[in-house]
C-alpha cells in the first residue's frame, strides 16, 4: 500500500489537490481503530493538520480538557514537517505517564503478560519503554517488540537499539 494517497476525488490536472501526509499504514488486524468513533473536534483537527491516524486515536483517548489544550496549542501547525510528532510532544506534556501507558497498551493491543510487565516497571522505566514511539510501526507482533523494549530497559540498555 502506498505511503501517501491523494485525498479527495477526481482525476485530471491541477495542483490544487492536497496530499495525505500520513506515513503510517492502516491499523493492523482490522481492530476498528481507524476513524472509529473519533470525536468531531479530533476529526476536524486531523483533516486540518494531516496527522497520522494513530495520533488521532491518541487524542481521542484524552479527556476533553486535555484534548482542547493540545489542539489549541497546535492552531497554526500548517508549516510543521512532522505534525504527529509535534502533537505527541504536546500530549506528553499534558498527561501523566500512567495515562500514556494506558494509551500505549490500548493502541498497540498488547497481550496481558506484556501489560503486566509494563505496569510493574517504575515510571522512569515506563517512560524509557514508550520513548521510541507510542505506536509501534513496522513490527509483526507489538507485544514481542514491547517485551524486547522492557528487557532492554531492565538490562540498563536503550529500549530500542538503533
Amino acid at each position: 500500500e502506498p505511503r501517501s494517497r491523494r485525498r479527495g476525488g477526481g482525476g485530471g490536472g491541477g495542483g490544487s489537490s492536497s496530499w495525505d501526509r500520513s506515513r503510517t499504514p492502516a491499523p493492523r488486524g482490522g481492530g476498528g481503530h481507524c476513524d472509529s468513533g473519533l470525536p468531531s473536534d479530533v476529526r476536524a483537527f486531523m483533516d486540518q493538520t494531516g496527522i497520522d491516524w494513530w495520533c488521532g486515536e491518541v487524542l481521542k483517548r484524552l479527556s476533553l480538557f486535555q484534548r482542547q489544550q493540545v489542539i489549541k496549542e497546535m492552531a497554526n501547525m500548517q508549516s510543521v514537517r512532522n505534525p504527529s510528532g509535534v502533537v505527541m510532544s504536546r500530549v506528553r506534556q499534558t498527561v501523566d505517564i500512567g495515562e500514556l501507558i494506558s494509551i500505549f497498551v490500548d493502541l498497540n493491543e498488547l497481550d496481558r503478560g506484556v501489560q503486566d510487565k509494563l505496569y510493574a516497571l517504575t515510571p522512569d522505566q515506563q517512560v524509557q519503554v514508550i520513548s521510541p514511539g507510542i505506536y509501534l510501526q513496522n513490527v509483526r507482533n507489538p507485544s514481542t517488540a514491547v517485551k524486547s523494549r522492557i528487557n532492554n530497559v531492565l538490562a540498563g540498555k536503550e529500549a530500542v537499539h538503533r
